[in-house]
């Protein structure tokens, strides 16, 4: 019985007994499982953290990347519609697919509502209706790098057709006294010319020096006198300089050097050397208009901006004492005289005492909602010597000055009015040459001659396409003239009996139009115009001739601009 007990007893106890040892062990593996559990989710937290932050970041730089395209998006906008503003009473006019193919993939560089022009297209297309002048002060244009250098080949070559109602010489740059009379055989027969003369290449450099710019410039052209037989068999020219100057420039002051357009040349803004901002007038004739102020002389030349509105220049260039062909010497002095001034075939032996100096300051503003407006003056001075081949004490100075004012202003969004004044005491030099400086007295002295000169006009631009132009323009040469050393008349300029040659005055009503037909980015432009002149000639004395002499001109040129 009691046997019988304790079996039961154990039979109780030992799955108690199991029951809690299995207990016992599974409850600290389960308590290490959580745990191990536990530090996994953490992990797991701290990595979605990361992450989370990660994403947040770049949300952020996403939108501040959105904000910066959208801004630059609308600053394109801006300049698009900037750039294209004077086209909204005439919008340009498409050119026909033929005239430009293009790549399938490349961008078209004509302007369209669908595809405006970048501002770099928008800046070759002003430059293209500026006339004959190239190169502005700042480049646009593929450049070749070398080291801190960038050189760029500028230019055109050209054909231009040349119709005169009288025979002047068959040259594309007018001699505007030398219109022939219709008592002449020149002056009663027409003359037809093509010529290859307006061709013009420039070599264009640019260095930046980081506290200064650098800048050289050489252009070259084919205007000078055919030799010879030439043109029997070929239509060969000799080269000629236009201009070779180095420029430097660092804060308000720059400094040029070389052979450039004279300080005397009136700008379209500021002062600077560069050719395209000269206010030459837009026409294919390479004497511009008479009575335009105009000369390319070696000088040195020193220009300061004390702001962005205003420029002072001043400048030391190479004289020239000059009489043309019309000013009498005395009798008893004509040999000696002769070689002294520049007839207009005096080569480099006249003996010029000191050089010319000139003075010039601008002003630049905007008026009238944003036309732009700009306004210059200068003066030049001038001496001249000559010697009567006495004695030694038998030299003769004088003094010599010229003043010149000139103004333009945009009048309205593509419409430009430009008027220019010259006047001067012994400076028909820089009116083109068309009046003499000086006239020699019988005793040996030297008297000044005045002279005036004007050019005013409209410049239109319906659209970056197209150009027309308006001048007129013209000079006004005072006579001057006393009796012979023998009490007989005459000598010196425009005195009765004086030859035809003494002009009095001298004007021109000329206009035109040019187009461009077909232009590419970086590759360039085919560019056509027309310009028609009429000029009239007064001279002081007809004799028994007529009273004054005219002709009509017509030019045409075809050019592909350069990139």
């Amino acid at each position: 019985m009691k046997s019988q007990k304790m079996r039961l007893f154990m039979k109780c106890i030992v799955p108690v007994v199991a029951v809690f040892w299995s207990l016992s062990v599974a409850c600290p593996s389960a308590m290490a499982q959580n745990s191990s559990n536990s530090a996994k989710i953490e992990n797991l937290k701290l990595i979605v953290d990361r992450q989370q932050k990660a994403l947040e970041q770049q949300q952020a730089q996403i939108q501040a990347l959105q904000s910066a395209l959208t801004e630059q998006k609308k600053m394109l906008v801006s300049l698009v519609q900037g750039a294209t503003s004077t086209d909204t009473a005439n919008p340009p006019t498409n050119l026909e697919t033929n005239n430009h193919p293009q790549a399938q993939n490349e961008p078209s560089s004509v302007p369209s509502e669908q595809q405006p022009l970048t501002p770099q297209q928008t800046q070759v297309e002003e430059e293209l209706q500026r006339g004959p002048e190239i190169a502005d002060v700042t480049p646009t244009t593929p450049a070749l790098q070398l080291g801190p250098a960038k050189i760029r080949l500028i230019g055109y070559p050209a054909l231009t057709s040349v119709w005169r109602s009288n025979n002047n010489g068959g040259n594309v740059a007018t001699n505007f006294n030398n219109i022939l009379y219709d008592n002449t055989v020149p002056g009663t027969t027409s003359e037809f010319r093509l010529s290859p003369q307006s061709t013009r290449l420039a070599l264009r450099v640019d260095a930046d020096l980081k506290s200064s710019q650098i800048a050289g410039y050489f252009e070259m052209d084919f205007v000078g006198a055919p030799i010879g037989g030439n043109l029997v068999t070929q239509s060969g020219y000799p080269f000629r300089i236009r201009q070779a100057w180095l420029d430097w420039r660092k804060g308000k002051w720059e400094m040029t050097g070389g052979q450039l357009w004279s300080l005397m040349t009136p700008n379209k803004e500021g002062i600077l050397p560069w050719p395209a901002d000269i206010a030459a007038p837009q026409v294919i004739d390479l004497n511009f208009v008479a009575g335009f102020v105009v000369g390319r002389y070696p000088q040195f030349r020193l220009v300061y901006r004390p702001s962005e509105k205003m420029a002072f220049g001043f400048s030391v260039e190479n004289p020239e004492q000059q009489v043309s062909n019309s000013v009498v010497f005395p009798s008893a002095l004509s040999s000696t005289l002769s070689t002294q001034y520049n007839n207009g075939s005096s080569g480099l032996n006249v003996p010029n005492m000191t050089p010319d100096f000139v003075l010039k300051g601008s002003f630049d503003n905007k008026v009238m909602g944003g036309r732009a407006i700009h306004f210059d003056i200068g003066t030049v001075m001038r001496t001249f010597r000559s010697w009567d081949g006495t004695t030694a004490s038998g030299k003769s100075y004088a003094f010599g000055w010229g003043v010149g004012a000139n103004f333009n202003v945009e009048v309205t969004k593509g419409v430009r009015w430009v008027l220019d004044g010259f006047a001067g005491d012994g400076a028909g030099r820089y009116i083109g040459g068309l009046a003499p400086d000086v006239i020699v007295r019988a005793d040996g002295s030297i008297s000044p001659i005045h002279s005036y000169s004007w050019v005013s006009g409209f410049e239109f631009a319906p659209n970056k396409l197209t150009g027309l132009y308006f001048y007129y323009s013209g000079l006004y040469a005072q006579k001057n003239a006393t009796l012979n050393g023998d009490g007989t008349c005459c000598v010196g300029f425009g005195f009765p009996g004086a030859s035809n040659a003494a002009d009095r005055l001298i004007e021109e009503a000329t206009g035109g139009y040019s187009r461009v037909l077909w232009k590419y980015e970086n590759i360039g432009s085919v560019q056509w115009g027309l310009q028609y002149a009429h000029v009239w000639v007064n001279p002081w004395a007809a004799a028994n001739g007529p009273k004054s002499a005219n002709a009509n001109m017509v030019f045409s040129q075809l050019r592909f601009n350069l990139p």
